[in-house]
């Protein structure tokens, strides 16, 4: 198994803590895969970073997850993600700097890296929209998974249509229904229509999968998961905990956790089960990994 994430590696700001913690959706992905993949597997981590302390602390993190690296150090900032924590542990995304990521592209060395994959995860919002389209471009051997990351916060099917075509699975965090969603990578959005809603959300993206194909998975937090494509809609609960921490990466370890045993299984429910779980150990302590 040859497994590529291409995409964010940066640092966690928790502004309330006053703690700095290594993050971003492909390094938190990455940290868990390494832990819930065969050992056999190789995985390797396409990103870039600036040239500011931040790079540092992500250097320093792959090294210690254990996992192949290709890092361009590109003159700026490292990507950061500031956050706080509401007292049920509910992350607040504040702000999200980009930094070097925005102008990053890549080159004939990623390429071949991600040629080469039996499978490659990404992620994409709208502020590395140039990143993810680049690495979208690249043809590959293997199955391609994508997380929507910013589905709950831009609700719509837009940018699914665009890369439909170029994928397998598709993962989309969104609140519950009434719940008005955390920000995710970038700034609050406004008030949604009742269109927009996660269950007519929901009801959007599974017509594309059936129609396409595809495999989509939506988590909704404490509403457990759902799988759309199939003839039947397959759902699987959240696994209850004492007492929720953080809830920063869940989504992270979760798509880890599904991959990891779909791509030995080939079994969604399975796959779906052993996501909650492992999204339930995170949630249980401060930071994604």
């Amino acid at each position: 198994m040859n497994l590529v994430l291409a995409g964010d590696c940066g640092v966690d700001r928790y502004v309330g803590l006053g703690l700095d913690r290594p993050g971003g959706i492909t390094l938190n992905v990455a940290a868990h895969a390494r832990r819930l993949f065969a050992p056999s597997a190789r995985i390797t981590v396409v990103t870039a970073v600036g040239t500011d302390r931040e790079s540092g602390m992500v250097r320093d993190a792959l090294q210690k997850v254990g996992v192949e690296c290709l890092v361009r150090g590109l003159p700026g900032s490292t990507s950061l993600q500031l956050i706080d924590l509401e007292p049920s542990g509910e992350k607040i995304f504040l702000s999200y700097h980009q930094g070097v990521l925005e102008g990053f592209r890549v080159g004939a060395e990623e390429r071949a890296l991600i040629a080469d994959s039996d499978l490659l995860v990404a992620p994409h919002y709208r502020q590395i929209d140039g990143f993810f389209s680049s690495v979208m471009a690249c043809p590959s051997r293997g199955l391609r998974a994508v997380d929507f990351a910013d589905i709950a916060e831009d609700p719509g099917t837009r940018n699914v249509e665009r890369f439909v075509d170029h994928l397998d699975i598709a993962f989309f965090g969104l609140p519950l229904p009434g719940r008005e969603p955390g920000r995710g990578p970038g700034e609050a959005s406004g008030a949604k229509s009742a269109d927009d809603s996660p269950s007519r959300l929901i009801d959007d993206l599974e017509t594309i999968a059936r129609r396409r194909g595809r495999l989509f998975i939506v988590t909704l937090g404490p509403g457990g998961s759902l799988a759309l494509g199939g003839k039947d809609r397959i759902h699987c609960r959240a696994e209850p905990v004492e007492k929720v921490v953080d809830t920063t990466g869940a989504g992270d370890t979760f798509a880890a956790a599904f991959l990891a045993e779909y791509v030995r299984s080939m079994d969604v429910a399975s796959s779906l089960a052993r996501g909650a779980e492992e999204a339930a150990r995170t949630i249980q302590r401060v930071g994604a990994f």
